[in-house]
């Protein structure tokens, strides 16, 4: 019988095919979602990107709701850097995907404001770096589309992990459990009101407590990867309308275009 690696595998090798040889959608999204549910820390079942990392150094918060809002801040960020990968693994690639921009907006929101957006982005192959952006090597005339899908294929399956312990669906939250203590604990109770708890003193004299029971959650400034790109010449981002293969839509990700 085989081993959960041995599966993992077998999973992954089909899936990354699929992917880059313009498989059916179908075919991509059941490989990601079988890779996702298999019982396996994040630490075994991701080999390119660093995915127990990028969870703890992205997840903030004293309780349960507040990291979950953090991680789904991660989710969103992986939703672009999966749409950046899908641009490169397509036979028609955009004009600019060469590029990334580092003043696009959404670049800015998703991407770089959560720890390991650029080392993902350096995993796809933009490894130069300037003051306004990534970019490709010069001498990289086309992207290694096998390595391309490898990653894009783990930012897919950490996406879904992230949004199953969201939504509390994942089949094995124990593995992050294990990474992040403020998730063992159910918000039981919590609320935005006030409880008033009152006591009396001997003396007859009327006390009240007040116990606040809301956690307000907070935003979190943008901070960069930590990792060191090498530097040569201005970029842009690449742009088209990619297939979403885990809804089975297609969307528009506007996630750059030419300065």
């Amino acid at each position: 019988m085989p081993s959960l690696s041995e599966d993992l595998q077998e999973v992954r090798s089909r899936a990354e095919v699929c992917l880059y040889s313009g498989g059916r959608v179908v075919e991509v999204r059941a490989g990601v979602m079988a890779m996702a549910n298999l019982s396996l820390p994040p630490c075994s079942k991701y080999r390119h990107i660093a995915a127990e990392t990028m969870v703890t150094e992205n997840s903030f918060g004293s309780n349960r709701k507040e990291t979950l809002a953090s991680l789904q801040r991660l989710s969103t960020a992986l939703n672009i850097l999966e749409k950046y990968g899908c641009n490169l693994t397509n036979p028609n690639r955009p004009k600019y995907w060469r590029t990334v921009k580092h003043n696009n907006p959404v670049f800015r929101a998703t991407v770089d404001a959560i720890q390991g957006g650029r080392a993902v982005l350096c995993l796809y192959g933009y490894s130069n770096q300037q003051a306004d952006g990534l970019s490709f090597p010069d001498d990289v005339t086309d992207p290694d589309v096998g390595r391309v899908a490898a990653v894009t294929l783990e930012v897919m399956s950490l996406r879904i992990e992230l949004e199953m312990l969201i939504k509390e669906t994942h089949p094995h939250p124990e593995f992050y459990e294990r990474i992040i203590p403020t998730l063992r604990h159910k918000d039981v109770g919590l609320n935005t009101d006030a409880v008033i708890f009152q006591s009396s003193s001997s003396s007859g004299h009327s006390k009240g407590q007040t116990k606040s029971l809301a956690f307000p959650l907070h935003h979190h400034s943008s901070r960069k990867s930590s990792h060191s790109l090498s530097s040569n010449h201005p970029l842009d981002a690449p742009c088209v309308t990619e297939p979403d293969y885990l809804s089975g839509t297609t969307r528009s990700p506007s996630t750059g275009g030419a300065s």
